[in-house]
């Protein structure tokens, strides 16, 4: 199985060419808004400049054919001339044609503004299906960043635990942010409810204004008729107390917080007390009733709009609540996200300072009987220059104390012609894995038969297997 840190060396390109098409289309979103902005208003300008040219065709219309009958009448010009107004005539047939040709002028001006918007308008969705496009290569540029960062670091990662915290971060704020999303809609929900129940109620209170007037009608000897349409309108209010009450119980489903109303009652008529037995004394107690219906549901109306005021409080606290646990959310986001780039932004980068690399410069001793130099170039300890001749070859390895540098020394006889390709050889001979980076510095010795050498290897948080020593 791959672990991060080689999946993140693996996709280190990926992830540059990913963060390269993001940078460059983050203007796309305010632009295709701006875009829209744009269009309608060239939609508009186009439908009001259409409006125009019709009333303006209209006049033209209107202006020629004042202009045609004046100009071909010759019976009114021949009229003109012998009572003596040809220049009254001549005044008016010159206004009329003035008239028409400026009407014909701003139709034509107006014309001429109707295509210029029409071809800004052909060229601004030009515009917005271009935005369009791009907007869909940057959310799947984004998505395939999302499920990069996904594929590579969700779950556990033993080599990025600071990975692994911002990712509980994120989700603790995450489920945070759900149960206030869900109570929201919970409290939304109910308050719609509300709603519609003190809609009904205002129904309700309208059809009893009407039985109420019914009723007037009824006790000054208003007969069958007034009866009738009473009844119809207590009816009809008792449908919408009973629609008031249905929303009430579905907002108490929806939010145990929303408390009861109280009972609706709405007065009943009878046909024996209204047909049988009906006088003036039955009609004013049947009235008497109907206003009691009105004040109980006046009544249960205050404790609605008590109800609704209390749920349109807890919703604004809960937006409040929202409001601040979605920036909390969107940094812990952001926190991740440049976590996780800055993993990927060093992934490729060697952070070892230059002076930890071993030199190349090696001090060589003049003969075997003089001592070795009393400051040596070099990262190990006990390894000096050899002295002159041809070593046996051999093979010094010490682990850096920086996480992942290995040092590794071999002296062997190499031909100074093929140094140009000792990092090739050394790449593909000492090391198994492709995703080793070596440094190699020789000095060819003079005198000597062959290269001295350092290889550095840069190991990406894995165990690397030397192999084929050469």
């Amino acid at each position: 199985m791959v672990s991060a840190p080689e999946s993140v060396l693996q996709h280190a390109a990926l992830h540059a060419q990913l963060l390269s098409t993001i940078a460059s289309l983050d203007y796309v979103t305010p632009a295709l808004a701006e875009q829209n902005r744009h269009i309608d208003g060239l939609e508009q300008k186009l439908r009001d400049t259409k409006f125009r040219v019709t009333r303006l065709e209209m006049v033209t219309k209107k202006e020629r054919k004042e202009h045609e009958s004046l100009r071909d009448s010759t019976t009114r010009r021949f009229a003109a001339r012998m009572t003596g107004r040809k220049d009254k005539f001549e005044a008016k047939a010159s206004k009329e044609e003035r008239e028409y040709v400026e009407a014909l002028e701003n139709e034509m001006r107006e014309k001429n503004i109707q295509e210029t918007v029409e071809t800004l308008l052909a060229e601004a969705h030009v515009v917005h299906e271009d935005l369009q496009q791009k907007l869909q290569q940057h959310q799947r540029a984004q998505q395939d960043l999302n499920a990069l960062y996904s594929k590579i670091f969700d779950g556990p990662t033993q080599a990025y635990p600071e990975d692994d915290r911002l990712e509980y971060v994120l989700k603790s704020t995450q489920d945070r942010y759900n149960e206030i999303q869900g109570r929201l809609n919970t409290e939304s929900q109910a308050a719609r409810f509300l709603l519609n129940a003190d809609k009904s109620l205002d129904q309700c209170l309208s059809f009893i204004e009407s039985a109420l007037g019914y009723s007037t009608w009824d006790m000054w000897g208003g007969g069958t008729m007034s009866d009738m349409m009473e009844r119809d309108a207590l009816s009809s209010a008792q449908q919408s107390s009973m629609r008031a009450e249905m929303f009430v119980q579905q907002a108490q489903m929806a939010s145990r917080i929303v408390g009861p109303i109280g009972q609706i009652s709405i007065a009943h008529g009878s046909i024996l007390s209204d047909v049988i037995f009906d006088n003036i004394f039955s009609d004013m107690a049947f009235h008497g009733k109907i206003k009691e219906s009105k004040q109980n549901v006046e009544a249960v109306q205050s404790n609605l709009q008590k109800e609704l005021l209390a749920s349109a409080q807890r919703i604004a606290d809960i937006t409040r609540e929202l409001s601040v646990e979605a920036d909390a959310l969107t940094a812990a986001r952001k926190a991740l996200d440049d976590y996780r780039r800055s993993i990927f932004d060093h992934a490729g980068v060697d952070s070892i300072p230059q002076n930890d690399y071993p030199s190349s410069r090696v001090e060589m001793p003049r003969g075997p009987q003089d001592p070795p130099p009393s400051q040596v170039v070099s990262d190990f300890q006990g390894a000096y220059a050899p002295p002159l001749g041809p070593p046996p070859p051999q093979y010094v390895e010490s682990v850096s104390p920086v996480s992942g540098l290995l040092r590794s020394r071999k002296r062997s006889m190499f031909h100074p012609s093929v140094c140009n390709h000792l990092d090739l050889g050394i790449r593909q001979s000492l090391c198994s894995c492709s995703r080793c980076r070596a440094d190699i510095r020789c000095r060819d010795r003079p005198g000597a038969k062959g290269i001295d050498f350092v290889v550095v290897f840069y190991l990406a948080g894995h165990e690397c297997m030397l192999s084929g020593l050469v």
